[in-house]
């Protein structure tokens, strides 16, 4: 942020916007992330069918596509590029559209382009052949819906046998992402943008956990998101 600003309404500075966490890539952000102004590593995907909540309708529902968004600083949701120090943006002069949209006083632009023409790792990686092939495999072996299948699921029997696929997926994406950076073909800053936030982690947010009944490895509810 700086004395400029492309809104309606001179910047406050007041920082409010900036500390409820990064913005959501569109489109026509593709070329900042390509050119480097956006650095990749800085960037996460929210994947399609994970739990992700949509701010203007204000309910938590699954991704229909990828949703690609700029990372918190260490400790918050933050967004990485805003100095609470000066309260000022690092990348102010290549900032996203919706941070170019966004006037505190009116919502009405940014919400208009919210959920419109977003920026997905199909626009980004798809012209480099085998990385885009690991994605896409990912994507379909680490696919939502058998967790939300899982969840719906009552009988014991096949809720159980499930809960063993469940696990295989979780095991399979945290192996795949040790497997790449110990080979040394992709820098741990970038799993997240490629393959999305570890399941281990997501699960949370879909009131699950992963835990021990004796020396089984278990889903159990996380009391704490029920």
């Amino acid at each position: 942020m700086t004395a400029q600003t492309t809104s309606s309404e001179s910047c406050r500075r007041c920082g409010t916007c900036c500390k409820k966490g990064g913005p959501a890539l569109h489109l026509e952000d593709r070329v900042l992330v390509e050119e480097g102004h956006i650095p990749a590593q800085d960037l996460y995907t929210i994947r399609q069918g994970e739990p992700a909540f949509d701010n203007v309708k204000g309910l938590l529902q699954p991704a229909v596509t990828d949703i690609i968004k700029i990372k918190g600083q260490t400790s918050s949701w933050q967004c990485r590029f805003y100095q609470s120090h000066d309260r000022a943006c690092r990348i102010y002069q290549y900032r996203p559209l919706e941070c170019r949209a966004l006037a505190c006083s009116d919502t009405t632009a940014v919400e208009n382009i919210y959920d419109q023409h977003r920026l997905t790792r199909k626009d980004l990686f798809s012209h480099i052949e085998s990385l885009w092939d690991l994605i896409e495999d990912h994507q379909q072996r680490c696919d939502y819906e058998v967790i939300y299948s899982f969840q719906r699921l009552t009988d014991p029997t096949n809720r159980r046998q499930l809960q063993k696929k469940v696990l295989e997926i979780i095991g399979y994406d945290t192996h795949l992402r040790q497997l790449l950076v110990a080979k040394g073909q992709l820098a741990a800053e970038m799993l997240d943008l490629l393959f999305g936030r570890r399941l281990a982690i997501t699960i949370k947010g879909l009131g699950l956990k992963i835990g021990k009944e004796g020396q089984e490895i278990v889903l159990q509810s996380d009391s704490a998101k029920l």
